[in-house]
């Protein structure tokens, strides 16, 4: 074999090892390519549900705000009605008295729907509370549907002492609720796309 020959011969030898060289690299380079895309493809679907959840949650979070307010409104308009009640036995004032605790019951009846419709909206931590809500706004001490008599101060405060109970509960139970509560998944890392 002549110098020439073996010149051809150690160039097409190198320039296999180096074209099967480039193409391993390129095969390697392609397969980490294609995997980092498949990541980053599952990181945008991951951002984009979580996504979706959360605007799912602020369209839901609206009408239970709305709910929860309508519950605590009425609520507080049977406190200050309480409120004037006292003060109308303080007063010794019985027929002003008579017409707070009827206004009272009128406000009795509005519970319910309201109790119906944060059941609906939800979430199941916020049953127990309106629960509690209604029972206190319809439950007189004494008997039960009678708002107590003017003679009884007591009565009346400690029906004002058990709605300012369930008020706070309800609150603390509601700041919860629609400080999405619900979330129970974290946002996809960024740093990670």
């Amino acid at each position: 074999m002549d110098a020439g020959l073996a010149g051809l011969l150690g160039g097409v030898i190198g320039a296999a090892v180096g074209a099967l060289g480039a193409a391993g690299s390129a095969y390697i380079t392609g397969r980490k390519s294609e995997q980092q895309a498949r990541l980053h493809v599952q990181a945008q679907q991951a951002q984009a549900q979580w996504q979706l959840r959360l605007e799912h949650l602020n369209q839901r979070r609206e009408p239970r705000a709305q709910a929860y307010a309508a519950v605590l409104a009425l609520a507080n308009e049977v406190l200050q009605l309480a409120e004037r009640a006292l003060d109308r036995q303080e007063a010794q004032d019985e027929n002003g008295f008579r017409a707070l605790a009827q206004q009272i019951r009128e406000k009795e009846e509005r519970i319910e729907p309201l109790y119906t419709r944060v059941l609906l909206e939800g979430p199941e931590a916020m049953v127990e509370p309106t629960r509690t809500m209604e029972i206190a706004i319809h439950h007189i001490p004494g008997e039960l549907g009678a708002f107590p008599d003017f003679d009884d101060y007591f009565g009346v405060c400690e029906y004002r002492n058990h709605v300012t109970a369930a008020v706070r509960q309800f609150v603390e139970a509601a700041r919860i609720a629609l400080n999405d509560g619900d979330l129970d998944t974290v946002p996809p890392d960024s740093a990670s796309q």
